[in-house]
């Protein structure tokens, strides 16, 4: 079965509690094989303490494939995810135990109850709670993870999540050191095996992570479980740790609604358009019913909408911004922010708003050449290549019938802006689930832009040979007001001499949309506007011809 996995996360801050400090529960963590005879000589014993301690630990057991003949159906059932934890604990030989990662590490043999008892009486400034269900037709784990922090918590912190099976049972003994029952072993790390990253803590902050695991080489599904745990990679240090549980989450307020995702948008421009879409999600325990939503880019208002709905704690609805049309800058802010939560104010403002960047496409010359490297589910991914001033598809590609890479000539040509758009129908982008995949643009050999996981769909806008929009003079006192403009635009004009004038409007390939010659004018103040036409939403370059001196401006249609 193909795994998967989706993770939300959302951090929020001003959480008012008097509390700093919660009580630890450890985490064991176990290196073991069914080919390990010193395993299955100490294993009864180390299960036994860490069975008598429920109370105050958790534990989690990653199978190894040595020593020979390094048949253990349970390493070889996830031999990456078992690796990768051998390898951060530089693991060189089993049975091997490691307490609250870097508290002990050894033989089981040498953990005894009062090593247990000394970790388990330290504090940590986090609380967790975990909640797992399966799917109707229990092919898959859902996992919520709420880490909240009671104190500041600086480091290289990271979130991991363990899907084990509680207790695993051979009729016949699966290696060779004649053991038949294991118990906590990892089946799938979540979202992966490198966990999720996690900011620097002020204190009082949380996070809610989510992550799903489609079922593989289960024994028994009444056994499974989670664990999750909060570490420092600087120096392995396990912060606090927790059991899972089938008890629902208990949202920390009433009213807490959230921009969790901003997504499908172009994520560089050069026609100064860009459509979006929104994730709200509803955070609160009571029911999210409405929630008014601005988006604005470079701090102008594009959309300003009210969504009603009925949305329960952790459920979400998507929010269709549709196209939004701005001045392209070196960089650009596109926000979008919940500025009425169930017909008030959100209960904390501070987790109400997300911000992605837009940046200025570059200007390609020369040969461009789309490079990918197919993962080994080729059949999820294609693309398409859009001429963003006549809306045609000039060129496609995909899906694909195998793995491995492909250099595929572009067919553009001067003076056009082009949108790429890469789509994955399983949701994860190119990497990594099945493979490590990438893609990159290319003009002369040199990358414009690069992708590898984003999820369902990523776009990037580059122009091919564009000129003038670099020329844009700034100096004169011309202006175009409003702008941005709709049905109608003036310019204002102040002539200090009779003189020759002219105004054209031409779009960002240099296409002419209109000009109106208004020959020899005296001098004086005018307001003209019969040079506008009406035009679709976009960016254009309005220049203005007084004699000798030519002037440009930018004109946002929206």
């Amino acid at each position: 079965m193909k795994r998967t996995f989706t993770i939300l996360i959302f951090l929020f801050l001003g959480i008012t509690v008097t509390k700093s400090q919660n009580e630890r529960l450890v985490l064991v963590e176990g290196f073991s094989s069914a080919t390990c005879g010193p395993c299955a000589s100490q294993n009864p014993a180390w299960n036994a303490l860490l069975n008598a301690n429920q109370d105050i630990l958790t534990s989690i057991k990653y199978q190894m494939s040595w020593p020979a003949p390094g048949n253990d159906p349970m390493y070889h059932h996830n031999p990456q995810d078992n690796t990768a934890r051998r390898n951060y604990y530089n693991v060189n030989s089993v049975p091997n135990a490691v307490i609250n990662g870097n508290h002990f590490q050894g033989m089981p043999s040498q953990v005894n109850q009062n090593m247990l008892e000394t970790v388990a009486a330290i504090t940590s400034p986090f609380q967790i709670q975990l909640h797992h269900e399966l799917s109707a037709n229990q092919d898959s784990i859902f996992v919520t993870m709420l880490l909240k922090a009671d104190a500041p918590v600086t480091g290289n912190l990271v979130a991991h999540i363990a899907v084990i099976e509680k207790h695993i049972h051979f009729v016949n003994p699966p290696g060779t050191n004649g053991e038949r029952d294991f118990y906590n072993i990892m089946k799938a790390l979540l979202p992966s095996r490198n966990g999720t990253s996690l900011p620097d803590f002020e204190g009082y902050e949380y996070m809610i992570i989510e992550a799903a695991w489609e079922l593989q080489n289960v024994y028994e599904i009444d056994e499974l479980g989670v664990v999750a745990f909060i570490q420092d990679n600087d120096n392995k240090h396990v912060h606090q740790a927790a059991k899972s549980s089938t008890d629902p989450i208990i949202p920390f307020f009433e009213n807490d609604a959230t921009i969790s995702r901003v997504y499908d948008y172009t994520k560089s421009s050069c026609n100064g358009l860009t459509s979006a879409k929104a994730v709200l999600k509803n955070h609160g325990s009571q029911a999210l019913t409405s929630a008014h939503i601005v988006a604005s880019i470079n701090g102008e208002e594009l959309y300003s909408e009210t969504w009603t709905g009925n949305l329960g704690f952790l459920e979400s609805a998507v929010i269709d911004l549709g196209e939004m049309a701005f001045g392209v800058e070196a960089s650009n802010a596109l926000v979008v922010e919940i500025v009425e939560t169930n017909g008030g104010a959100d209960d904390y403002p501070d987790n109400i708003s997300q911000s992605v960047a837009i940046a200025s496409a570059e200007n390609a010359t020369g040969v461009v050449k789309l490079f990918i490297l197919l993962d080994s589910k080729p059949e999820e991914t294609t693309w398409e290549l859009i001429n963003t001033g006549t809306g045609e598809v000039v060129q496609s590609g995909g899906p694909y019938s195998s793995p491995g890479a492909l250099t595929i000539p572009m067919e553009v040509s001067d003076n056009n802006c082009y949108e790429f758009i890469i789509y994955d129908a399983g949701g994860d982008g190119i990497c990594c689930a099945y493979g490590t995949g990438y893609y990159g643009m290319l003009h002369d050999n040199q990358p414009m832009f690069t992708g590898s996981f984003f999820g369902d769909v990523e776009r990037y806008q580059f122009g091919y040979g564009l000129v003038g929009i670099d020329e844009i003079a700034t100096e004169s006192s011309i202006q175009i007001n409003p702008n941005p403009a709709s049905n109608q635009a003036t310019i204002q004009l102040e002539l200090q001499k009779a003189t020759m004038v002219q105004i054209s409007m031409t779009d960002l390939t240099g296409r002419e949309i209109n000009s109106v010659d208004y020959g020899k004018m005296t001098a004086g103040t005018y307001q003209l506007t019969d040079w506008f036409v009406q035009v679709p939403k976009g960016v254009y370059l309005i220049t203005i011809q007084e004699g000798e001196n030519k002037t440009t401006r930018k004109l946002i249609v929206q």
